[in-house]
Parts: C-alpha cells; sequence; structure tokens
C-alpha cells in the first residue's frame, strides 16, 4: 500500500513508532525531525539507515533537525521551513512533544493523520474517520540495530528481547546474583533506548541491599529461583 507522497513525523525516544512507519510502505517519503534533544538519537539513527539493507525499494527517509522543545518559536518556524505544503503528505502524530505536534497540524489542518495503535498497526485518518489499517513487520533485532547495538554486544549478555503484547520491545535479563555490571549494562540499555521506550525486565536469585537500592525504579525485578 502506498498512497501518499510523504510523511512527516517527529523522532521520539522509543525507536520503535519510527520502525513501524518505514516499514509500513504507506509513502515514498518520511521526514524525521529531530529535537536538539535527541540529536544523539539522530546520529544513532543515521548510522543505521546507513548499513540497512531493504527487502523491497528502499523508501527515501529524510532526517532533519530542529531546536530545542522549550524554544516553540524557533522550533516553529524550522517546522515551517521543512514541510512543503505544495504536495500531498500525511502527519504522523505518534511522537513529540504536544506543541510540536500542534505546529505540525498547523500547516495542514485537513492532512491526513496517523497513529500507531498497539501492537504495531498503523491507523491512518482522513476527517478524523478511520480510513485503512496497516499492520507493520519487523523483528526485535531491527529495533537494537537502530539504536548501535547488535546480539553479540557486551550489553546484551543473559539477555533476551521480544516484543510483548503491546508491541513494545522487552529485555528480560536473567542473573543469578545482582552485580554492579549487571545494574550498569541495564542503565546503558536504558540510555539507548528510552526509560519509557522499552520494558526491562530483571530476573535474579539474590541481590544485596546496597546493589538492589541501584537498580533503576522503571525495571521490573522478579525475584525466582533459577535452574
Amino acid at each position: 500500500m502506498k498512497n501518499m507522497d510523504t510523511v512527516y513525523a517527529f523522532a521520539g525516544h522509543s525507536i520503535v513508532p519510527t520502525l513501524a512507519l518505514i516499514h509500513s510502505n504507506i509513502a515514498d517519503r518520511y521526514v524525521f525531525m529531530f529535537t536538539e534533544e535527541l540529536k544523539e538519537n539522530k546520529l544513532m539513527f543515521e548510522r543505521y539507515l546507513k548499513q540497512k539493507k531493504w527487502e523491497e525499494n528502499e523508501p527515501n527517509i529524510v532526517l532533519q533537525s530542529i531546536g530545542p522543545v522549550g524554544k516553540f518559536s524557533e522550533t516553529f518556524q524550522q517546522i515551517k521551513e521543512i514541510i512543503d505544503r505544495n504536495q500531498k503528505f500525511a502527519l504522523f502524530l505518534q511522537n513529540g512533544a504536544k506543541q510540536l505536534l500542534m505546529a505540525m497540524i498547523l500547516q495542514n489542518p485537513d492532512a491526513p493523520r496517523i497513529f500507531l495503535q498497539e501492537p504495531l498497526t498503523l491507523q491512518i485518518y482522513s476527517s478524523l474517520v478511520l480510513q485503512e489499517e496497516e499492520s507493520v513487520l519487523f523483528s526485535p533485532e531491527e529495533v537494537i540495530n537502530a539504536r548501535g547495538v547488535n546480539l553479540e554486544d557486551s550489553l546484551l549478555e543473559n539477555v533476551t528481547l521480544k516484543f510483548d503484547s503491546r508491541g513494545r520491545i522487552e529485555f528480560t535479563k536473567r542473573v543469578g546474583e545482582v552485580t554492579e555490571s549487571d545494574v550498569s549494562s541495564i542503565v546503558q540499555l536504558i540510555g539507548k533506548f528510552g526509560r519509557n521506550g522499552a520494558v526491562y525486565r530483571l530476573v535474579y536469585n539474590f541481590a544485596t541491599r546496597r546493589i538492589w537500592n541501584t537498580i533503576p525504579g522503571n525495571v521490573v525485578s522478579i525475584k525466582e529461583e533459577l535452574q
């Protein structure tokens, strides 16, 4: 399915919505805007796209940098300059601060709007009416590759990954006794994939109180006897 020239979108802390969009084949071109806060994510995504091998025709993907979220007048002007209102385009409204999304909508309030519903289903609305749904398939490995990580990376030692029932990437680290190194690797994963950009699980047998107090609060910790 390919029914529009361009889709404009903001990049977010989670890479999954971005990957869902570029694998959807709903447009010829995708333009992603990265705020200053996400400049490192932009660099990682550029590296990913350079080495990415597409099974079908490679889409035209454009990455643009804009100012920080807090400087609205500056970013609003940049958004106006990036969006070409003389072409048929849609807006992907899954990522971005509310004021940035509003700035994008103001460029064409009648443009089709795209949302990502769980699990990994794009919904396209026109005049607030659902027009199409498109399920998207890609592997968990695609997600980690887009953040500069591969299955052999030391960060993934004793870690399994999968999509959960909601289409979120889920990291599960299994260890006997939790060490500082284990906690450090989880913290680094959170730094790469975002605090709310993935699900982090730690399954363990024992942890000292000192180590336990260093485990980030968004990590699901499960104490059990390991075989």
